[in-house]
This record gives structure tokens, sequence and C-alpha cells, in this order.
């Protein structure tokens, strides 16, 4: 039996779930949805441990979030996680936020979009399909406009992800008959489809190094962009 404790932070409803095997049996959401998870992120992890009666120590491994998402979120589950194996000596996984929020949708025969509000009236993006139970990627993740995804449709498809929020009617309008948003249907969080992404990786090739905990902001950071304009 493995214990994985999943986190998400880079979606402004952030998460915490704890998996036995592949059953959830703690979990809970942030919910302000106002992506500030520096002061929740880590009352949620012990609301998380204290409903399972289990302490840190029981954990077997990690699975966090490495975006792509909000810059600072990212950087507060990342770093949290990297204090855990740290102190419990118990290996971590960073599993790619898009996928982990694809991974929340059932096996389907449709493709599925996985999409995030990106600000700056752009949304990350990335295809998936399900291959018997496995799910698998069919692009690499995007930061676009909501009508360069738009185009990218050529057949009835799932969109999932909190960038329904912001763009679910843009896209509803557009596309039509071909989006398909099961977002009712989902039935737990993007923590948890984290921990159940880990599993196999912690189990056949468990990772201590945290420099494999790395960041993928997909886009680049308002810093890194004034840099630039300055060294023009």
């Amino acid at each position: 039996m493995m214990r994985i404790l999943g986190i998400d932070s880079s979606v402004p409803q952030g998460s915490v779930a704890l998996l036995e095997n592949d059953k959830i049996i703690s979990e809970t959401l942030l919910n302000t949805g106002s992506g500030n998870h520096s002061d929740g992120l880590l009352r949620m992890v012990d609301d998380v441990l204290s409903e399972a009666q289990f302490r840190l120590e029981d954990i077997d491994g990690f699975g966090v979030t490495q975006g792509p998402g909000s810059f600072t979120g990212l950087r507060v589950g990342v770093s949290l996680v990297k204090g855990f194996v740290l102190a419990t000596e118990k290996p971590a996984w960073g599993i790619d936020t898009l996928e982990a929020v694809s991974a929340r949708q059932k096996p389907t025969g449709h493709p599925i979009c996985a999409i995030l509000d990106a600000r700056k009236k752009e949304v990350y993006c990335a295809f998936f399909r399900y291959e018997g139970s496995r799910l698998v990627r069919s692009t690499p993740d995007k930061v676009i406009s909501p009508e360069e995804l738009s185009e990218m449709v050529s057949e009835p498809t799932v969109f999932i992800g909190s960038g329904l929020e912001t763009y679910g009617k843009f896209f509803s309008d557009r596309l039509g008959s071909w989006f398909i948003d099961n977002s009712k249907l989902i039935e737990h969080s993007v923590a948890a489809s984290t921990a159940g992404l880990a599993r196999p990786h912690l189990e056949t090739n468990p990772c201590f190094d945290l420099d494999e905990l790395t960041i993928k902001y997909v886009r680049k950071s308002e810093a890194e962009l004034n840099y630039m304009k300055q060294a023009l």
C-alpha cells in the first residue's frame, strides 16, 4: 500500500489530496479562489492529514503540479514539497498541471483540451486523448489566444479546467456542438489527479533530487520580460 500526498497550487482554487493506492482518503480545496496559496497551503496539508489521522512521516511520497499556472502559486507549492522531501526523506515527483487537469476527466472517445486562464487575454492549453485507460498527450503546452485555440479544434472536444470560468461561453458560442463541457461531472480535485499520476513514477523511479522539481512556466515572467526590454 502506498500513500501519496498530492498538492496543486498552480490554479486559483488550489487543492491537497491524500491517496492510498488509487483511493482518495482525504481531500480539500482552497475555497477563496484568490490564488493566494502562501497562507493556506500548509493549513490544507494539516487538514488533510488530520482527517486521515496520519502524520507527514506516514506519507510514502509526494506529487506536485509544476506548471503552467500561477507563477507565485507554483513557487509556493514546489518549495513546500521540497521542504517535505528534506524533512521526511521521502521521494517526490512533478506533474504537468494541464495533464493533471485532463486526468480529472474519465476515459472518453473524444479529445480533451485542458485550459487555464493565462491572463493578458491568453490561455494555457494542451490536448490529450485516452488510449484505453491511459491518458496520452497530443500537443505540447501552449500559451495562445482563445481565438487561436478555437482554430485548433476540428471535432467534438471535451474542455476542462479553470479557464472555462473566463472563456467557457466564448468557446461554446464559437464551437457550438464541438464544445463539450463535462465540468459538472468531475468528482475529484487536481491534487488527487496529481497524486494518481505521480504514483507509478514514485513506485518505479523514486526521485529524491530536489533539482528535478522544476517549474514549467511556459510564458516568461514579468521580470524576465522587463529585463529583455531594458536590454534592447
